[in-house]
């Protein structure tokens, strides 16, 4: 990166808008802001002083053009990128804003080039200002659609990743050191560190590894929105529910049972809580037979969506018998993360709800037809309450780590893995040794310690310009 240029950017979405953004960052920042505005007269004094707001004019030096404008100034190194920033805040005309990027890139002062895709983000990464976690954090931010998928940005932001990789980091590093160091004692006979004590801490590191690795058990779980899975018998409904549910037609509906054969996803907001919805295969009965293998293949799927979802719905045809293998898989989900819902309302009803009611295994039943409509926004509503009343967690703890993260702490867990296998086969603390510093360096790779440029230049060309 060229740390000499400053960059300009508009810093706002694209389109006409009542305010917009234009930010340069950069060593000629001040003195080509300075060069085109006009303060107030009462706004004249120290109006270039850091973490200041003065209102005036924005002159584009081309045109002759005066823009009333605000002007933003926050000095090196008390600023996002840690150069100096300045924000000018004028009228959101794409025209307008054109005009005044020409009049920065073409006329100086200094060395102004249009800012890359997330240069100013990756910037404040380089500079020390924020560490890689906190990096993909604002882009997280930028993407959220939701107010769920916003408290899960906004605990990455805070760098509690970065905390928690830093902290594993550094014990491995720690471990190194004393392995290393029992090598240099060994040949006088001195043993710094017991096989055991060194398997001991190894295990409890990566019990620790595992846990934090657990936060955010899929790329669903990872995104901020809330899993629910919706299972049940086969011709029970579910595709039809998550069509209704969604309002689109996102699965195939047909009166032949087995139509799904793979899992269907859709989105849902409610109340400001987005939920992704998917749709599973249908769940026979153990005395139905032996299943064909891509049946089987897809009853295993479906049973491993219900074992990592947020929510489930068990979903329950109401003009057929209650079948037993969709109770054994709810059995899987905790009580007060399960809603039964019995569809098909508008036909004569057979189901033994009292023998259901019996089993306990859901918090709520409600009765849906998702032929007609009847009962789905309560379904909604109930949905709802279950991340209002606090029934699971939709903010941030089972989104701690995105995907390319969370790869680097299964490859640390792989080399502590490695490490333990050395010291017990008896091949000594130098091998260990190199294992470690693998895992060290796989856990730096999420606060950005230890990164090739080729994963830097992914990460921040998903970024829009001006972030």
């Amino acid at each position: 990166m060229e740390d000499w240029e400053t960059i300009v950017a508009v810093s706002t979405p694209a389109g006409h808008s009542v305010r917009a953004v234009v930010r340069l960052s950069g060593p000629d920042a001040l003195e080509c802001a300075a060069a085109r505005f006009r303060p107030l007269r009462q706004e004249s004094a120290g109006w270039m002083g850091t973490f200041r707001a003065t209102s005036g004019d924005f002159l584009l030096l081309d045109a002759g053009l005066r823009v009333p404008a605000a002007l933003y100034v926050m000095r090196s190194p008390h600023s996002y990128t840690r150069e100096d920033v300045v924000e000018v805040h004028l009228p959101g005309s794409p025209a307008l804003l054109d005009m005044v990027l020409d009049d920065v890139l073409t006329r100086g002062p200094g060395r102004v080039r249009l800012a890359r895709p997330g240069e100013f983000t990756q910037r404040a990464f380089l500079n020390g200002r924020i560490d890689l976690s906190q990096a993909e954090a604002v882009l997280a931010v930028i993407r959220a659609q939701s107010e769920s998928e916003m408290l899960a940005a906004g605990s990455k932001l805070r760098g509690s990743a970065g905390r928690q990789c830093a902290a594993l980091q550094e014990a491995v590093a720690a471990l190194r050191v004393r392995a290393e160091g029992a090598l240099d004692f060994a040949p006088h006979g001195i043993e710094l560190m017991c096989e055991g004590g060194f398997l001991e801490r190894c295990g409890g590191l990566r019990a620790e590894m595992t846990q934090e690795a657990a936060k955010g058990r899929d790329d669903v779980a990872s995104n901020g929105r809330v899993h629910v899975v919706i299972c049940g018998a086969p011709n029970a409904g579910k595709s039809s529910l998550l069509n209704r549910l969604a309002g689109s037609e996102k699965a195939i509906v047909h009166p032949r049972p087995g139509t799904t054969r793979d899992a269907i996803h859709a989105e849902m907001d409610v109340g400001g809580v987005l939920f992704q919805l998917t749709d599973t295969a249908g769940l026979p009965d153990a005395e139905d037979g032996a299943a064909a293998a891509p049946d089987r293949a897809a009853v295993q799927r479906a049973q491993a969506h219900i074992r990592s979802c947020q929510l489930l719905l068990v979903v329950f045809d109401g003009a057929a018998p209650a079948p037993q293998g969709v109770l054994e898989a709810a059995a899987h989900v905790p009580r007060s993360r399960v809603l039964c819902v019995i569809n098909k309302r508008d036909l004569p009803q057979v189901l033994d709800e009292e023998g259901l009611h019996a089993n306990t295994f859901a918090w709520e039943t409600l009765h849906t037809s998702a032929l007609t409509g009847e009962g789905v926004d309560a379904l909604r509503e109930a949905l709802g309450r279950a991340v209002a009343e606090g029934r699971l967690d939709a903010s941030a703890a089972d989104c701690l780590f995105n995907a390319r993260q969370r790869g680097a702490l299964r490859r640390a867990l792989d080399e502590l893995s490695r490490a333990e296998e050395a010291v017990r086969a008896g091949m000594g603390y130098e091998f260990a040794a190199v294992n470690l510093r693998e895992a060290a360096d796989a856990l730096g790779e999420v606060t950005g310690q230890v990164t090739a440029q080729d994963v830097l230049d992914r990460i921040f060309s998903q970024f829009c310009i001006g972030k």
